[in-house]
């Protein structure tokens, strides 16, 4: 199998070489040239594997690695989710189930894309005696989950940015108290769009990348793809095949989009899933997609759910590429004007008119959208605490909401002999947001004495966090006074400054790396590379 372009199918790469990579070399993401299918009998091959084992077949399907390297890389990388159980929790609760992804080191569904990218990123480079080099920004969960995969790497280096104010203070924390020589972190006064504007300049620089073995593991990387479409096949071998069969809906709390392209990907290789329902906040270029082909910026609006807080969904671009037919030429067209909306952030006035009838209608063949507000978030925290005695996080309380109150889904979950289908992902812990869902019970608690003073307490692990030393580097926008003397700055120099100084950490930090050699491969029942 290769992999190219959204945007070409020409340059063809290894997985290898997608997965150490960050944008295409024209801009758009990476795809295999061919979507595998899952094995015919996946059912009764896959059916009592644990999630772990599932995740390293599903990889096995898409590289020509050796499956006992990577169940033994997958082994490692989920040894310590969920207090050691290798079973994802699917909880019910009436007419819905929850399928908890937070239950990794940074307590976030992140955890399961992250930690198998750190241990494959560190076997592939150790198996080239190379060291590489991570640059991410981060909207509050990508960051702590991308730092905890390869802190302490002897052959990857981390440099995060993150911005300050618009993160939970437990998501800054766990990126802001991490020792380790190898983890740079940078509290920017952007938000995630400004910050990915800076990352896409970078990336755009393939001198610069090559040199350095620059790549990403946000979303725009393939391997985070695969490893999150890995959980909706999984969940599907959790339900009897003919409740299955019936198509499995799944509502999926969504920023930029990368979680719904799991489930996008999990079902054009054959997992029974039947619609995907995404679900934003304020910030809500994905439902504007969906609902009317509108895929113009808007303003960045901080929210209760602050991982979502996204208006530049980039795998929108990877879902465009499919339900076209794998039509690049057609997805090249539509990200260039994207892209120009994105170079100057601010101006939707360069943007071009929605996307075509036929194309929207496409989309909403297979996905439905909906845009829920801080309120009703909040509302809903409060009821389902109330009801259930379960605390939901912010994002994971999007997706409940749209789940127990979109009439069409209320409607399928109530229909008489109808399989119950209807899954709602859990993407975040309600430890990292211990202020909102304070604010949400004292608030839409209904009254009485239990809620006018409630506190939401989180565990020992978190409340830690606050007694550790900090460690990090301002981005700011407004220039030192060295700076603003040595030229006068126009309203987006900043830009340019982050970016020089990402560029200079990068130059200093591999300056000063040790030389490292190969490693013997890892095996299901050997030990993977230490990170």
């Amino acid at each position: 199998m290769r992999y190219h372009s959204t945007r070409s199918k020409d340059d063809l790469k290894t997985f290898e070489e997608a997965v150490l990579s960050a944008y295409a070399s024209d801009g758009g993401l990476y795809v295999p040239d061919h979507l595998p299918s899952l094995p015919e009998n996946y059912r009764s091959l896959w059916k009592e594997l644990s999630f772990p084992d599932v995740c390293a077949e599903v990889f096995h399907l898409f590289c020509d690695i050796d499956v006992a390297v990577l169940r033994g890389l997958c082994a490692e990388s989920y040894k310590d989710f969920n207090d050691g159980v290798t079973h994802l929790p699917l909880h019910r609760f009436d007419d819905l189930y929850l399928l908890d992804t937070s239950l990794g080191p940074t307590l976030a569904f992140k955890d399961v894309g992250q930690q198998i990218m750190g241990k494959l990123i560190n076997y592939l480079l150790a198996q080239r005696g190379e060291r590489g080099n991570i640059v991410v920004e981060t909207s509050g969960d990508t960051g702590p989950a991308a730092i905890a995969g390869v802190r302490g790497s002897s052959h990857v280096n981390i440099f995060c940015l993150y911005p300050h104010g618009r993160v939970s203070e437990v998501q800054e924390l766990q990126m802001v108290t991490v020792d380790a020589p190898n983890v740079f972190v940078y509290r920017t006064e952007g938000n995630t769009d400004e910050q990915a504007s800076v990352l896409k300049e970078i990336f755009d620089d393939h001198a610069f990348l090559q040199r350095h073995h620059i790549f990403s593991v946000n979303s725009i990387n393939i391997g985070r793809i695969i490893a999150q479409s890995s959980y909706f096949i999984w969940a599907s071998l959790q339900f009897p095949e003919a409740a299955a069969a019936a198509g499995l809906t799944v509502v999926i709390p969504t920023g930029a989009f990368g979680n719904a392209m799991g489930a996008y990907f999990a079902r054009l290789m054959g997992a029974p899933l039947g619609r995907i329902v995404c679900a934003t906040n304020a910030n809500d270029i994905v439902h504007r997609t969906i609902a009317y082909g509108d895929l113009r910026l808007d303003e960045n609006r901080q929210t209760v759910s602050p991982a979502m807080d996204i208006q530049f969904a980039y795998n929108l671009e990877r879902m465009l590429y499919y339900v076209t037919d794998e039509d690049s030429a057609t997805v090249r067209r539509v990200m260039v004007d994207v892209e120009a909306q994105y170079r100057a952030l601010g101006d939707h006035r360069r943007s071009k008119p929605p996307l075509s009838a036929e194309l929207v209608a496409k989309m909403q063949a297979i996905f439905t959208s909906y845009s829920v507000s801080d309120e009703d978030t909040l509302r809903t925290i409060a009821a389902f605490h109330a009801r259930h005695g379960f605390t939901l996080c912010p994002h994971s309380a999007t997706a409940v909401h749209v789940a127990t109150t979109s009439p069409s889904l209320v409607a399928a979950a109530a229909s008489a002999g109808r399989p119950n289908t209807t899954i709602a992902v859990l993407t975040a812990h309600p430890d990292k947001f211990e202020d909102t869902v304070t604010r949400a019970l004292r608030e839409y608690g209904g009254g009485g004495a239990q809620y006018a003073t409630f506190t939401y307490a989180v565990s020992a692990p978190v409340a830690a966090l606050k007694t550790l030393p900090q460690r990090f580097r301002w981005l700011r926008k407004r220039p030192t006074d060295e700076e603003a003397e040595a030229q006068d700055e126009d309203e987006d120099a900043w830009r340019q400054r982050w970016i020089a100084t990402l560029r200079r950490d990068i130059e200093a930090a591999n300056a000063v790396a040790p030389a490292v050699a190969p490693v013997a491969p890892a095996t299901s029942s050997s030990s993977s590379s230490t990170l």
